[in-house]
C-alpha cells in the first residue's frame, strides 16, 4: 500500500444545476464549488433569459454561495442570451453584496450585447469582467497543480 503524503491540491468539487425561470425561454445555473489550495472557488454558469423569477432566484443562490466561505466566485455568462435591462442594477448590486461578504466576483464571456445592457444600465463600472471563465481559471490554476495531476 502507498500512502500520499501532503495535502492533495485539489480536495474536492460540488457541482449543483438550477433551474431559475420555466417558460419559453427559461434561465438556469450550474454552481460548481472547488477546493484549491488558495482557498474555495465558485464558479456559476449562467443561460436562457433572466427575468424577475430568474434575478430572484440568482440573489438567492449568491447569497448562499457567500455563506459558504467562498474566496472567489466566477460568473460564466457565454450561454447567457438576455437579461431584462431593468434588472441590471438589481444584479449589480446582489454582486456587489456578495464580494462584500465573502470574495472577488469576476463576470466572464459577457457578449457585446450584454455589455451594453450593463453599460446602459449605468452598471459596466461596477463589474470586474474577464473575456473567457476558462482562461481565467486556467490562471487561477498553480503550475504545479496541472503537472501532478498529469503525473
Amino acid at each position: 500500500m502507498i500512502a500520499r503524503t501532503g495535502a492533495p491540491d485539489l480536495r474536492g468539487s460540488v457541482v449543483l444545476n438550477l433551474e431559475l425561470a420555466h417558460g419559453r425561454h427559461g434561465a438556469a445555473a450550474r454552481v460548481e464549488v472547488h477546493e484549491r489550495p488558495a482557498g474555495r472557488i465558485g464558479v456559476v454558469a449562467l443561460r436562457g433569459w433572466v427575468d424577475a423569477s430568474a434575478a430572484d432566484g440568482i440573489e438567492r443562490m449568491l447569497a448562499d454561495l457567500a455563506g459558504r466561505s467562498l474566496s472567489r466566485l466566477v460568473v460564466d455568462c457565454s450561454q447567457l442570451l438576455h437579461v431584462d435591462y431593468r434588472l441590471m442594477p438589481r444584479l449589480a448590486d446582489a454582486l456587489e453584496r456578495f464580494e462584500t461578504r465573502s470574495g472577488a466576483v469576476v463576470l466572464c464571456g459577457l457578449s457585446r450585447y450584454l455589455r451594453d445592457l450593463f453599460r446602459i444600465a449605468g452598471c459596466e463600472s461596477r463589474l470586474c469582467c474577464w473575456p473567457s471563465a476558462s482562461d481565467l481559471l486556467d490562471a487561477m490554476t498553480p503550475a504545479g497543480a496541472a503537472d501532478e495531476r498529469a503525473s
